[in-house]
């Protein structure tokens, strides 16, 4: 017999606390402890409350509880602004139940049009959607089906997606669902107008506002003073005279992030870049890595900072200020997620970052400990500089049956560490590797023709002007499709 723990005071779905005994949850966070309740009676919410505080936990346990799972349809559709946040739920949510009868699918970009027409056809009972990519569906059928059944409506980060102008596909959407929808709307920040909109659409809502003091009480934070120019020797020295194992760095712009991966991993470190315009197979592998303890410092832009969800990750580390104080929210959420403690070190070399940060902590209320470090020797730094990350682009792929011991072999062949090959993502006919620069000289040593596997192949610097383009490309062949043709309505 399941306990449940302290769960077992709402009327929850049995295999919902026979899931919460084998996710190890004991009690309900602040969060779950005011939303679990109110959702089972069918209220309307707006759901303030900081990243890493159980919002998933808050609406997704009374969702399934509520659900008709004897019937193959669509009965909630949750909505999110990345593809990274809709995988993301998806696996937790499929967590929060024992057995096969719940069905859960998503659609969003990054896959071929067919993966997420199946997932509209297969009758799940929750559907996980990027708003984009379901009109982009929707364009080519009506699926009248698809909203007869839907009694729930959830918008997770909701903040996120009226930044992206999510307002107009909202509408577009909710026209096709019933009014009389039970709506969740949840974000760590909620502006008037988030509010202001949701309030206007529909009556009789409740809103929860969550303290971030109140629910971030595991985190500390520090301020650590570094001299201009040389933040990068402080970050070394934080590293080593802390033992920090594994942290989340966040960089600011994608070419400080791509510097700074470069930097640490010729001081010998587990590093990897994340950061918008990269492709979303290798994002996905490189933050698969990163969960899985095979990176140990993720140097990441502010894409990073939502809908990531890392396990007991015990440190943040911000080597640059944002100006806005959701966007530190976020930054901070990724550490003492689920009761865990979480340290969030600040590396300021100038006064306006200081202003920043102190504006925020003011704002947030909650201390910052001073923290002194040494910088790491300015001679070693000189050294770690010399060698900036590249990526590599490999003729080869998927079709040639390449696979990535090939890949480490070749290159481990021509001189270059095994521990300084970093993300090897295969496409179908090419294959992107993140290398030291250095490894470019190594390769022009080896005569011609390159040999991999048997196939002749050709190596080149993949710039990131390259990858740049190939996101513009992609993104202006979505536009053009929506364009094109007109908004599909169902009669």
């Amino acid at each position: 017999m399941f306990s449940g723990g302290k769960f077992t005071k709402y009327e929850l779905h049995p295999r919902v606390l026979e899931a919460v005994e084998a996710l190890g949850f004991k009690e309900p966070t602040m969060v779950q402890e005011k939303v679990i309740p109110l959702f089972l009676q069918k209220k309307n919410l707006i759901v303030e409350a900081p990243t890493g505080t159980g919002k998933t936990v808050a609406y997704g346990f009374p969702l399934i509880t509520r659900l008709d799972l004897q019937k193959n349809s669509t009965q909630a559709l949750i909505m999110v602004p990345s593809r990274e946040l809709a995988i993301q739920i998806e696996t937790m949510l499929r967590s929060f139940f024992v057995g096969p009868q719940l069905k859960i699918a998503a659609v969003y970009g990054g896959v071929p049009m067919e993966e997420g027409l199946a997932a509209i056809k297969s009758g799940a009972h929750i559907l996980i959607v990027v708003p984009g990519r379901l009109k982009d569906l929707m364009f080519q059928h009506k699926w009248d089906y698809l909203w007869r059944d839907i009694r729930f409506l959830i918008i997770d980060e909701g903040d996120k997606l009226l930044e992206q102008g999510f307002q107009k596909d909202f509408d577009d959407i909710r026209q096709h669902i019933r009014d009389r929808v039970q709506i969740g709307f949840f974000s760590a920040t909620i502006s008037k107008d988030a509010e202001l909109m949701m309030r206007e659409r529909y009556t009789h809502v409740k809103l929860i506002r969550m303290k971030p003091k109140d629910l971030l009480k595991t985190l500390t934070f520090y301020e650590i003073k570094a001299r201009e120019g040389q933040r990068e020797a402080y970050l070394v020295g934080l590293l080593e005279q802390y033992k920090i194992s594994q942290a989340l760095i966040f960089a600011g712009r994608r070419e400080t992030v791509l510097t700074l991966t470069g930097f640490l991993r010729n001081c010998g470190y587990r590093a990897e870049s994340f950061y918008g315009n990269q492709e979303q197979k290798e994002r996905d592998q490189i933050m698969q890595r990163f969960k899985d303890g095979h990176i140990d410092f993720l140097v990441a832009s502010d894409l990073a900072a939502r809908g990531i969800d890392i396990p007991a990750l015990p440190a943040v580390i911000n080597l640059s200020m944002p100006e806005e104080y959701d966007f530190y929210l976020h930054r901070v959420g990724r550490t003492g997620r689920a009761g865990n403690i979480g340290k969030v070190y600040n590396i300021l070399v100038s006064d306006m970052e200081r202003v920043f940060l102190h504006n925020h902590h003011r704002l947030l209320g909650m201390p910052l400990k001073d923290m002194a470090v040494k910088p790491l020797d300015k001679s070693l730094v000189e050294v770690a500089e010399a060698d900036r990350w590249t990526k590599f682009h490999l003729s080869r792929g998927k079709q040639d049956k390449l696979r990535k011991g090939d890949i480490v072999g070749f290159f481990t062949s021509a001189g270059i560490s095994a521990d300084d090959i970093g993300t090897i993502t295969l496409y179908d006919s090419y294959t992107i590797v993140d290398l030291p620069r250095r490894a470019l000289s190594l390769l022009e040593k080896l005569s011609d023709p390159l040999v991999i596997k048997g196939k002749t192949t050709k190596i080149r610097k993949y710039s990131v002007n390259e990858q740049d383009n190939r996101a513009r490309a992609m993104h202006k062949l979505k536009q053009d499709r929506r364009n094109k043709r007109p908004w599909s309505k169902s009669p």
